[in-house]
């Protein structure tokens, strides 16, 4: 789980939407870092913090660069966020141009424990446990991470959007809203007052993702919210979330992350063919 080896960075020095996100602290030299049209020269005890799918590269990487760090692809960020209390869109646009800041070495020092803590526990639970185990040391991060932005009384300072970022923050304001009764790209851009065509455009350049993925993203995220919840029945998802029916929620849940809805809830559950279960 935490890394050294720059080997297996998932970022190279060609520009590329990255099927991994990755989170590292620089323990020695420099590099820079390009994440969309913004770019930042890491140093000793920069944290670099890069979501899944961002546009990104590095490069003028100095001969004693080297870091600590550690690797999330999509699924599992999706996985993290559907246990944490809602993070509104804002925080990922922040994220966009604010993906490295120096630590205090107490902060330093804290990174470290936490890593320690991490790879503890990967070395020492059963395999049926360890992506539950991840995944919950994994939100304490990023929530701290958010706690952090929500509570900068100059965050709002912060944003200077293109034009087509700003289009995508509307976007994902809308999908917020609207996602338990919306889920066509043709409803959001009528909203947003552009053609469906464009707004997938834009989507896909500005996040790496198609509007209708956009869309999925979020729903997705909210199904397995409910689904950890052993107390809300599937039935009640159709309601919650505005599915014609149980048939059609399944499809999609299927379509989007390979299982149903049903075998989701198992590997929530840990349950195995061994007959092992969560202590």
């Amino acid at each position: 789980m935490i890394l050294e080896d720059l080997s297996r960075l998932p970022i190279g020095t060609e520009p590329t939407y990255l099927a991994e996100g990755m989170v590292g602290l620089c323990t020695g030299g420099s590099a820079v870092i390009e994440l969309f049209d913004y770019s930042s020269r890491v140093y000793c005890d920069d944290m670099v913090v890069i979501l899944p799918l961002q546009f990104a590269s590095l490069h003028d990487r100095s001969a004693d660069f080297s870091m600590r760090f550690f690797k999330v692809d999509r699924v599992l960020f999706m996985d993290i966020m559907s246990g944490v209390c809602r993070m509104t869109p804002d925080f990922y646009f922040y994220m966009r141009k604010h993906f490295c800041f120096h630590f205090t070495e107490n902060e330093v020092r804290r990174y470290n424990l936490w890593c320690d803590s991490l790879n503890f526990r990967m070395e020492h639970k059963k395999p049926a446990y360890r992506r539950e185990t991840s995944i919950h040391l994994l939100r304490s991060f990023f929530w701290d991470l958010y706690v952090d932005y929500r509570e900068n009384p100059q965050v709002h300072k912060l944003y200077n959007f293109t034009h087509k970022e700003q289009i995508i923050f509307n976007f994902s304001m809308l999908i917020a809203e609207y996602y338990k009764t919306a889920r066509e790209v043709s409803f959001y851009a009528d909203k947003l007052c552009i053609t469906p065509k464009y707004l997938t455009l834009i989507a896909t350049q500005v996040t790496g993702r198609s509007a209708r993925q956009c869309i999925a993203d979020f729903v997705i995220i909210e199904m397995k919210a409910l689904l950890r919840n052993a107390n809300v029945d599937i039935k009640e998802l159709v309601k919650e979330l505005g599915f014609r029916n149980q048939s059609a929620l399944s499809r999609y849940f299927r379509r989007q992350t390979g299982m149903s809805p049903s075998e989701y809830r198992d590997s929530i559950y840990l349950t195995t063919a061994s007959g092992d279960q969560p202590a």
